[in-house]
């Protein structure tokens, strides 16, 4: 509640601003609670587009995303039937726009951003995008932990720090609830983790002194000096 009546007191304050700043504001924007045919984008969006074309150098993959989630109804599925009409919005035309665009959805699937599944004839009939703030944190998590599983490392390795870092400092700037609840997580897992290592180096200990002893040679009593004879 707390965070929804800040957010409404952010958007009256601006809207004073910009209502006295430009004339007829109010009637000259694009109004989604006026107009149909939108799509909600997380405001997070520029940060996500950015760590996906990082994540593929040389194949910037988020004009190919965004194009798949303004082709979705807010319901994170598309029906990928019109490829043409999806690799032209994406920005690739010509003869190989739709084999560009079926290359970088492909890239998308394997990094895990889109999952697809057959319809008909099509191989790439049908696609869901899961959440890509879960996703790109699952990646850096794996980048940075010593256990992470070496193929999520090796997908994640185009992810930079400071990228990572601004989209996280967005987030919750904005209050976005997935993000905090991910974290969370995250700080669970690596506290559990860091017990068990601690539990497992103090069961270690003793063994480890035990085969160090075992592994000494055994020491020769000293022998007394005798006292020498007066001469």
């Amino acid at each position: 509640m707390a965070s929804t009546t800040r957010g409404k007191a952010i958007r009256d304050r601006d809207i004073e601003l910009r209502d006295s700043l430009f004339e007829d504001a109010d009637v000259r924007l694009w109004d989604r609670s006026r107009f149909s045919g939108f799509a909600t984008v997380p405001k997070t969006m520029p940060y996500v587009c950015r760590i996906l074309d990082e994540l593929s150098k040389g194949q910037p993959l988020s004009s190919t995303y965004l194009a798949l989630w303004c082709w979705t109804w807010d319901n994170a599925f598309v029906k990928l039937g019109r490829m043409s009409d999806l690799a032209f919005a994406a920005g690739f035309s010509g003869q190989r726009g739709v084999r560009t665009f079926q290359d970088r959805l492909k890239r998308l699937v394997d990094l895990g951003f889109v999952e697809v599944a057959p319809s008909g004839l099509q191989a790439l009939g049908l696609a869901f995008l899961p959440n890509p703030h879960i996703r790109i944190m699952r990646l850096y998590e794996a980048k940075i932990s010593p256990q992470g599983d070496p193929e999520l490392k090796e997908k994640a390795a185009g992810i930079q720090a400071s990228t990572y870092n601004a989209l996280i400092e967005r987030a919750q700037e904005i209050d976005c609830g997935d993000i905090k609840a991910e974290l969370k997580r995250q700080q669970k897992v690596a506290k559990r983790a860091r017990s068990t290592d601690e539990t497992e180096d103090d069961e270690d200990m003793p063994r480890a002194r035990a085969l160090l002893r075992s592994k000494s040679p055994a020491q020769k009593p000293r022998r007394k000096l005798k006292a020498p004879r007066p001469q």
